[in-house]
């Protein structure tokens, strides 16, 4: 009689079974030398919406403009709440704050909903980033508050660029003064060339790496970051690489703003 007794606290399995279909992996890298079969002067695809976060009904709640931003794998949304009161009630230019997170499931580094110290870091760069760009004079007491949420990463300095253009995309959808929209992009040394806009796993062979966000109308930087050593030529070099194709997702993002204005 035993033997017809059965376990009900158990979940009994199949009596046939199939193995899973993995995805297949890449066998060889392309004549490029990259995974992916980019070229090392190529950019990913980026896709650019705006107001995604934005109701149709308005409130206190509801932000003044958002954006979702895919560049590969990096998927970022961005709101922006404000020009609203300040901190500061005698300020006579307004203060441009952001808040910076990383979702817990979007990268390995990850490993909790806390908000972690390089968090904060990039919050700050985001900042010194954006800030240059904003009117600020023009919005004296008030506060214009950004919140960064980055979906899937791949790559830091990648997704710190891709951040970058993705609050600039919705200050614009927000309505907020600009000189110009900012652009950023990244680039790695690997061997003696630089490879743009590199994945996780090229930044983690990458001897040297560099961020760049600018200004692509006014011809200005608003910030510069680099980790690791180079000599002066490799590093004008990469400047110069690197304001061509902030240029070229300058040209991007424009070309998907100005096709929401026509919708």
């Amino acid at each position: 009689m035993s033997a017809n007794i059965i376990d009900r606290r158990r979940i009994n399995g199949p009596q046939r079974s199939v193995e899973p279909i993995y995805p297949k992996q890449p066998t060889s890298t392309s004549s490029a030398g990259r995974p992916d079969g980019r070229a090392q002067n190529a950019v990913r695809p980026i896709f650019v919406k705006t107001g995604p976060l934005s109701p149709q009904a308005s409130s206190a709640a509801c932000p003044s403009g958002s954006a979702y931003y895919e560049q590969g794998k990096i998927r970022i949304s961005c709101a922006i709440y404000g020009p609203r009161q300040g901190r500061k009630s005698n300020a006579r230019m307004g203060a441009f704050d952001c808040d910076f997170k990383y979702a817990p499931f979007s990268c390995s580094w990850k490993r909790s909903h806390m908000r972690t110290s390089d968090e904060k870091e990039i919050a700050l760069m985001l900042e010194q980033a954006i800030s240059p760009a904003i009117r600020l004079e023009a919005y004296p007491k008030a506060s214009i508050d950004a919140f960064v949420t980055v979906i899937e990463s791949d790559g830091k300095a990648a997704t710190i660029s891709a951040a970058i253009n993705c609050i600039s995309a919705a200050l614009v959808d927000a309505g907020i003064e600009l000189y110009d929209s900012v652009a950023a992009c990244s680039v790695a040394l690997s061997g003696s060339q630089w490879i743009y806009d590199c994945t996780q796993e090229e930044e983690d062979k990458a001897e040297c790496s560099l961020m760049m966000a600018r200004m692509p109308s006014a011809d200005e930087v608003t910030y510069l970051l680099q980790h690791g050593k180079t000599s002066p030529a490799q590093t004008e070099q990469a400047i110069q690489a690197s304001a061509g194709v902030c240029t070229q997702v300058y040209a991007v993002i424009c070309h998907y703003l100005q096709a929401s204005l026509e919708q």
